[in-house]
């Protein structure tokens, strides 16, 4: 695969008993748990995707089971899924968890629940913590499920901590623990005990882990310059100043990062950062790369520390309510959350995780368990940016990591960076009130 191709898929990153069950929908249409594989129909599928890719992901297998099942590919951009929604009426949706979340509220999504309980679906086999989550979302019932997720995990590098003696992290520590194992490697070694790719990717890490949100949509108020927020930059600052952490400003596709090139003893990221980064070097090295790597879970917040805020839910498959082929959309649907769908994705590398741990990919067996180990955090909502002035993510991230640079290399007290920071954001909200 090219890196090309890799930068492309990160970008925009069965066989059943044949049993008949019914389910009625709101409109009196009954389904059935287990369809005809030969049906006709044409399925109209709502979808971020390219068609190509999409076929290559989902599509090509799900065919080959139905293949009297026509896809037709409907794509929606970042601010016209309603419109879309109301003028194409397509039969499956892929949407995000606020997208989803909508959705229910809306009564555009179809119950899933007798469906997947009454009939051979395995839901036992998926991941529990997705499925409460999803429960929760849905208010007790179950409208969609996603076939992959894309949690994140601290990778290590198991030769630094042999070679100075130090025990390896642990499944569930906190960011404080974590730091703390960081202070002990030998600075003056040339070796750090973190790596996190640049000061805005540290400081949205922990204020995931504790719960805390830069902007007030509602308020349309940036809220950076408050006692929480100050703990935390006070904590990232000590990181850098000890040499416990490294932050040098990386791309996220740069491959020789400080923990590839054995300059830091962990790191953070998502699962894809195995396939993305240490995949890549290998490619390039060959030979000459020597990473012996693992992971635990990644760090968490003490008050609860069996819960992960770093979840990313790839895409949400659901029928949606008015569907006018609402079998097909079934099919398609139980068969991408499937078992057989897991098994035969399971022979090949990917840059995402299936939702069924039993076929995770793992040839070289890392403890990959690390990545199911955590539930989501069914309490956390995300900052909606839909409703914020355009392009504020991308320039608030950039403001924060020029001001974080500045007090790093002391052209600016904290107090001040953080001043600035809460200012700068502020008329970035205000520009187009």
């Amino acid at each position: 695969m090219s890196i090309k191709v890799q930068k492309t898929i990160l970008l925009n990153m069965l066989v059943l008993l044949s049993v008949i069950l019914t389910s009625c929908s709101s409109t009196g249409e009954t389904l059935r748990y287990e369809g005809d594989t030969q049906m006709r129909a044409k399925l109209k599928i709502m979808a971020i995707d390219n068609k190509k890719g999409f076929m290559e992901d989902y599509g090509d297998l799900f065919n080959a089971k139905y293949p009297n099942i026509e896809i037709e590919l409907i794509n929606f951009g970042e601010n016209n899924f309603d419109e879309v929604l109301a003028s194409e009426n397509p039969d499956v949706l892929l949407t995000s968890i606020d997208q989803y979340e909508q959705l229910v509220q809306n009564n555009k999504l179809y119950d899933l629940d007798a469906l997947m309980h009454k009939g051979e679906f395995n839901l036992n086999g998926v991941h529990q913590g997705i499925v409460e989550y999803l429960r929760v979302t849905g208010k007790g019932k179950l409208y969609g499920l996603p076939p992959q997720l894309l949690p994140k995990a601290l990778f290590y590098n198991k030769d630094l901590f042999d070679k100075y003696s130090i025990p390896y992290p642990e499944d569930q520590m906190t960011w404080g623990e974590v730091l703390q194992l960081a202070g002990r490697f030998p600075v003056e070694d040339g070796v750090n005990g973190l790596y996190m790719r640049d000061f805005n990717t540290f400081v949205e890490a922990l204020s995931r882990s504790y719960s805390l949100s830069m902007v007030n949509v509602k308020d349309l108020r940036v809220t950076i310059n408050t006692d929480s927020y100050n703990r935390m930059f006070n904590m990232i600052l000590d990181a850098h100043q000890s040499g416990a952490v490294i932050m040098p400003g990386l791309d996220a596709l740069d491959v020789n990062d400080p923990f590839v090139t054995g300059a830091s003893a962990m790191t953070m990221d998502y699962y894809y950062y195995i396939n993305n980064n240490i995949g890549r070097a290998k490619i390039e090295q060959g030979n000459k790369l020597h990473l012996n790597w693992d992971v635990v879970t990644a760090p968490v917040n003490e008050t609860h520390r069996e819960i992960s805020p770093y979840f990313h839910l790839v895409a949400i498959f659901s029928v949606q309510a008015k569907a006018e082929q609402k079998q097909a959309a079934w099919e398609f649907v139980k068969f991408v959350n499937s078992e057989e769908f897991a098994q035969a994705k399971s022979r090949t590398n990917s840059f995402t995780l299936p939702v069924r741990a039993d076929f995770v990919y793992n040839p070289e067996g890392k403890r990959l368990e690390a990545f199911y180990k955590l539930k989501p955090d069914v309490n956390w909502t995300p900052v909606n940016y839909d409703l914020l002035p355009k392009g504020f993510y991308g320039k608030m991230r950039d403001i924060i990591n020029s001001e974080g640079k500045a007090a790093m290399i002391g052209a600016k007290t904290l107090e001040e960076a953080i001043a600035s920071m809460q200012q700068r954001g502020q008329q970035l909200l205000e520009q187009n009130k």
